[in-house]
């Protein structure tokens, strides 16, 4: 091609441009048809035209000094429509470094022809485009300025754009595109080009799951657990027909996550699928569920917020630490097997930011297993019930929702047979309709058997959950110890402690545990007797499922009891700010009898549930971001967990060394090949950090101001916005091991004598 300049055009230092664009392509197309099995249209175009205004002198200068800026998806967009004429693959390329809008459609009309004519023409071409316009079939081009229509063409052609409809169809079309031109772009970015980094295949083993049956301990359950997973694989056999969503609602302890992943093992098996998600309500029981699913599948993949930083390396494995690389700095699903969370899931199925939205496209043709889907606010419940449907038809999708207490997400077939039942109740639940202080709880306690019953005590907020404690600590047996959970304990803390309480377990010895809702859902701990504060009848099933879940007593105690703070505030309230799940249960218990407390067996809590949810159903308004999509504001975004505005992560110094590698961090280079090591030493340090709302911090931080004696061994500081440091002189005073953050007044209460 006559008149092309000189020397090499590069779209990373030392990379080819041409060789990143064509790279980027031949991994979309392998990606795509690997996770789809068939390509969307102009996906070839889109990734071979995605950086080419990087051509531009203004970007090569900015790659040879490091200075300047040269926004070049935009220039990249304006080519990619007048090649495709596609608007879903012009914007994919104009937000692959951001995130998806609203309405964007209003954009591209508003484009003037004269805009349009002097960026095209002003971007250069460069000797190795002729590899990619011979990719695109374009032999006879001389300049981009070829591409261009007439001023009425042009007009034609934006006039379509701005009556595109944009509704889940067209969003459909538009988030494979976007995630799959992001995850290969991120990826040749990372390897260079050197890798293919395409998914491995799923294999699914044949014999595992009777091999890892066979090494279980044996309870008082196992016998019916075996009568109930050959009683679901029988019924479910005939009722596995092709993606759809379905459910799978059995009692706790019955073995739902052998199940569901047996079940999932087994569709994957039988409609070749690419892929098993398992997504799971809390970071604290991913781990425990991760360890059964690589029991009976290989190539597994622990995905959260804490992942990636632990891994053993390999260094003769250059292939395994670049993806490993890959997954740690884009929290990608790049394995066949992903157990990761809800709040990810979120964020890959609505989330507008590229990064996010990377793995969507590997949510085709797989099983994704719901386990405690109710985890889920019941206000979003009916969107996201309607995407699950959606996916599962454009997507061939199939989705398994699976928990003791199903809610109405999405109509899906029932996978257990009616006949399901328990040998015995092994839990009553009495429901107290009276609210009062903490100080009731010792009497209700004392009624039904503590201390010398194990007990388990819920609290919704972390300040009742400590009074409660040292309210509990002053009666129990001397010899005896109380242990305590909450998010504001450390991870690396909070494993310790749910391991020390799982040892006394299995050692048959008594163990009493305050906790907030950390232990709701999943864990696999067992007590006698457990009191909880009023909330939603999902949570408190959920809680009761702690409640003798082996069945080694004749039947366990749980109590609810709603709970107020000293100025008599239920603490309901507080905790679960939406009341209509609060008056929904209420409710249900009111009209059961008039009698308090209220008791019901176990095997009555079907029925219960079922009232509480009809009553929801005809609560719950459309919200959530389905609806959105639906309307076309892509660009909206709200997380799965709201988070308070004030929340500040504080990082728990034990060693006088936190600050020292918060400092190198922030002055690390973050270049892409810096990035994963970045990652995975934040994720490493946040194992040490919690999340604590301002004012706690500056409490301290006040009443440690007369106390400062050199700048270097203050208790507490603000390491900077948002950021805050409990250094070792802090511990045992503002943060304890086994008890997490203490607020200012509460040490005060119960603390200062012992400090």
């Amino acid at each position: 091609m006559p008149g092309l300049p000189p020397g090499k055009t590069e779209s990373h230092p030392g990379r080819a441009l041409e060789d990143h664009l064509l790279h980027t392509a031949r991994l979309a197309e392998g990606i795509a048809r690997a996770s789809l099995g068939w390509t969307p249209g102009n996906l070839l175009a889109t990734c071979l035209l995605h950086d080419v205004a990087k051509a531009h002198p203004r970007f090569q200068s900015r790659l040879g000094t490091g200075k300047g800026r040269y926004a070049h998806a935009e220039p990249s967009a304006y080519i990619t429509l007048l090649v495709t004429r596609d608007i879903i693959a012009a914007e994919a390329v104009h937000r692959h470094h951001s995130r998806a809008r609203n309405s964007f459609t209003s954009y591209w009309y508003d484009l003037g022809h004269k805009e349009l004519c002097d960026v095209v023409k002003d971007m250069p071409l460069w000797p190795g485009c002729v590899k990619v316009f011979e990719k695109l079939g374009m032999n006879n081009i001389t300049g981009w300025g070829d591409l261009l229509p007439s001023a009425d063409e042009l007009d034609d052609l934006l006039e379509e754009a701005y009556e595109l409809s944009l509704n889940e169809q067209n969003w459909l079309n538009f988030r494979l595109i976007y995630s799959l031109l992001i995850a290969a772009d991120r990826m040749d970015a990372v390897s260079g080009g050197t890798k293919e980094l395409l998914p491995p295949t799923l294999q699914v083993p044949g014999d595992k799951v009777d091999h890892y049956l066979r090494s279980l301990k044996s309870t008082q359950l196992t016998s019916w657990r075996h009568r109930v997973r050959e009683k679901v694989l029988q019924h479910a056999e005939n009722l596995l027909l092709g993606p759809r969503v379905y459910t799978l609602t059995l009692p706790t302890g019955a073995g739902k996550t052998l199940l569901g992943l047996e079940l999932a093992m087994n569709i994957a098996r039988r409609e070749n699928k690419q892929a098993i998600f398992y997504v799971l309500p809390f970071i604290s029981i991913v781990e425990q569920n991760s360890k059964v699913a690589k029991s009976l599948l290989p190539q597994v993949q622990e995905d959260h917020y804490l992942a990636y930083g632990n891994e053993e390396k390999n260094k003769d494995d250059e292939e395994g630490d670049t993806h490993k690389k890959f997954m740690a700095l884009f929290r990608y699903w790049y394995e066949p097997v992903v157990v990761t969370t809800f709040v990810k899931l979120w964020e890959v199925l609505y989330s507008p930011r590229g990064n996010d939205a990377m793995s969507f496209h590997r949510l085709a043709n797989s099983v994704v297993i719901l386990d405690e889907p109710q985890s889920v606010p019941a206000r979003l419940w009916k969107g996201f019930g309607e995407t699950l449907n959606f996916l599962s038809h454009n997507l061939n999708t199939t989705f398994i929702l699976m928990t003791a207490t199903q809610p109405n997400i999405a109509s899906g077939v029932e996978l257990a047979p009616a006949a399901i039942e328990l040998p015995r109740s092994r839990y009553k639940i009495h429901f107290y309709r009276d609210k009062g202080d903490l100080q009731r709880i010792i009497t209700l306690l004392d009624e039904h058997g503590f201390p010398s019953r194990s007990t388990l005590v819920v609290a919704n907020t972390h300040r009742a959950a400590l009074e409660i404690y040292f309210l509990l600590k002053n009666i129990i047996p001397d010899g005896e110890e109380i242990f305590f959970l909450s998010s504001w304990v450390t991870p690396h803390d909070r494993k310790k402690i749910m391991d020390r309480v799982k040892e006394k377990e299995e050692n048959k010895q008594l163990r009493y545990l305050v906790s907030t809702q950390v232990v709701e859902a999943g864990v696999d701990l067992d007590f006698e007797l457990v009191i909880r504060d009023f909330a939603p009848l999902d949570s408190l099933i959920q809680v009761a499922g702690r409640c003798n879940r082996h069945s080694d007593i004749n039947e366990g105690q749980v109590l609810v009891y709603e709970m107020c703070d000293d100025n008599g505030r239920s603490l309901s309230m507080l905790a679960y700010r939406d009341p209509v799940l609060l008056n929904a249960t209420a409710e249900v218990f009111k009209e059961l009898n008039d009698s308090n407390p209220v008791s019901v067996k176990e095997a009555g809590m079907p029925g219960v549930l079922e009232k509480y949810y009809d009553k929801l159903t005809t609560s719950l308004e459309k919200d959530g971001p389905w609806y959105k999509i639906q309307q076309g504001q892509w660009e909206y975004w709200k997380g799965l967990i709201e988070e308070h505005a004030d929340e500040q992560t504080v990082f728990i110094d034990r060693n006088g060394k936190i600050r020292g590698k918060l400092d190198k961090l922030s002055q690390m280079d973050k270049g892409i090949d810096n990035r994963h090591k970045i990652k995975e030493q934040w994720n490493q340090i946040k194992q040490h950090a919690i999340s604590v709302r301002k004012k706690e911090l500056d409490d301290w931080l006040e009443a440690e101001k007369g106390f400062i004696v050199d700048e270097e061994i203050r208790a507490i500081e603000e390491y900077k916005d948002g950021m805050w440091i409990i250094n070792p002189r802090g511990l045992q005073r503002i943060y304890l091991s086994e008890l997490g953050f203490i607020p200012r007044d509460i040490y005060q209460k119960y603390l200062v004598n012992e400090g």
